[in-house]
């Protein structure tokens, strides 16, 4: 598909993730301040239970009776989370949120068991369904969550005095600004829930407000920081649902944890003092040395226990490398290897082809006829039954090379990498010199 058809189908989406990130920020901070991290799925799960309830009592999630019912557990969600500032001290505040995610879990679950195709439902909850947004949605969107956040701003220091204050009550007061924080909180998770799903609406929540508190604790830098970062998380991880035909939220939520893994190393290597930079350098190539050596330990010890069995670690490098195992094989057996596995290639190759038309009619809406799903689906049986003998003859040449591999070069491999993990675990850390001695 060309790069502009590509970009047009996944502009609503990209465009909805960055509101979600922009809004979902705004609670992040006070989420961050108050310590009650999982809020967000505690209030997720009750609101997904109203949209449970709408969809087993027969409507659909979007209609005014399904908002209705969203709209009010997610007033109820916010009710529950208010009272946790009446809660004695004893509690903690996460106790009685994770209580509370339990409680409304189990319930979605038995009203799930009475409702049918059920089971998919729970999986479009988790998983949400982001990339079915359309620009028509846009509009709305932006005017609801502007509305939300107008009121935030409006009473951002009431707020923000009753989220720093912890759970120090000032009586009903803090407890009327908390539910107020909450219900708008609410209505945010009920509308992205449905969208975005129960596990991408926590990463929009917690991670661009993370990563905007490890670079500036000034507010509008914090929330800039954060907000470009999900921005890009949100970038990478729908041109790899796409590219790789991943569901669309499982994928933006492994690309906003890589993007954090990422911040945390930029500050931890570039913005510290160059003294504290460097030993922290040192300590990374250190663990990233250990654990090189250990997974080549362990790929070594797969290969001399078990040959014929997947060598993942060993296909990668092959990969990386431009090599196979045909390097262990005979010129013969390297020729019969290599037709074999061009042939199947090329089998598998038509048959993507054919899935790809599929796929892209399916994204741009339109669907295929009924006679041209049977047909494909036979030729793309044919093609892999004919690409099954060439796979045969590729598998076994590729165990005979794996028993010579295993022979010859496995044993002294294994002994190097644990003598090279024994040296990198052994050398000490250097200790730091006292200020008097310098």
């Amino acid at each position: 598909m060309p790069v502009p058809e590509v970009l047009g189908l996944l502009a609503p989406s990209f465009i909805g993730c960055a509101l979600f990130v922009a809004i979902h920020q705004c609670f992040g901070v006070h989420v961050l301040r108050r310590g009650v991290i999982f809020v967000d799925l505690a209030l997720a799960q009750v609101s997904a239970l109203g949209v449970t309830l709408a969809f087993a009592a027969g409507h659909d999630p979007g209609s005014a009776a399904g908002i209705a019912y969203t709209l009010f557990f997610a007033a109820a969600g916010a009710a529950l989370l208010t009272f946790a500032r009446a809660l004695p001290k004893d509690i903690h505040p996460e106790a009685y949120i994770g209580i509370v995610y339990v409680v409304s879990t189990a319930a979605t679950m038995v009203v799930v068991d009475r409702a049918p195709q059920g089971v998919e439902h729970v999986k479009e909850l988790f998983i949400g369904g982001l990339l079915g947004m359309r620009l028509d949605d846009l509009p709305r969107l932006g005017l609801a969550y502007g509305a939300i956040g107008a009121v935030l701003w409006a009473a951002r220091k009431p707020i923000g005095r009753a989220s720093a204050g912890g759970r120090r009550s000032d009586g009903m007061r803090d407890m009327g600004w908390d539910f107020l924080f909450y219900l708008l909180f609410g209505l945010v998770v009920a509308s992205s829930v449905t969208i975005a799903g129960v596990l991408l609406v926590f990463c929009f929540l917690i991670i661009p407000s993370i990563i905007g508190a490890l670079f500036s604790a000034k507010p509008a830098v914090s929330f800039l920081a954060g907000w470009i970062a999900g921005v890009a998380a949100s970038a990478a991880g729908l041109a790899a649902s796409f590219a790789w035909d991943l569901p669309a939220g499982a994928a933006l939520v492994i690309s906003f944890a890589s993007v954090l893994m990422a911040a945390c190393a930029l500050r931890s290597l570039v913005l510290l003092a160059p003294a504290q930079g460097a030993r922290h350098l040192r300590r990374l190539l250190r663990a990233a040395c250990a654990g090189g050596f250990a997974v080549a330990i362990a790929a070594s010890a797969w290969l001399v226990a078990a040959p014929h069995a997947e060598q993942p670690v060993i296909e990668l490098l092959e990969r990386l490398a431009g090599t196979g195992p045909e390097r262990f094989l005979s010129a013969d057996e390297r020729r019969a290897y290599r037709q074999a596995a061009a042939s199947a290639r090329e089998k598998h190759t038509q048959a993507e082809r054919m899935v790809w038309q599929e796929r892209q009619a399916r994204w741009q809406g339109e669907g295929l006829s009924d006679e041209a799903v049977v047909g494909l689906g036979t030729f793309q049986q044919a093609f892999n039954e004919m690409a099954r003998g060439e796979d045969f003859v590729v598998r076994e040449l590729t165990n005979r090379a794996r028993e010579r591999e295993r022979e010859r070069e496995a044993p002294l491999v294994l002994a190097a990498c644990v003598l090279g993990l024994w040296l990198v675990l052994s050398r000490r850390a250097p200790m730091p010199t006292p200020a008097g001695q310098r």
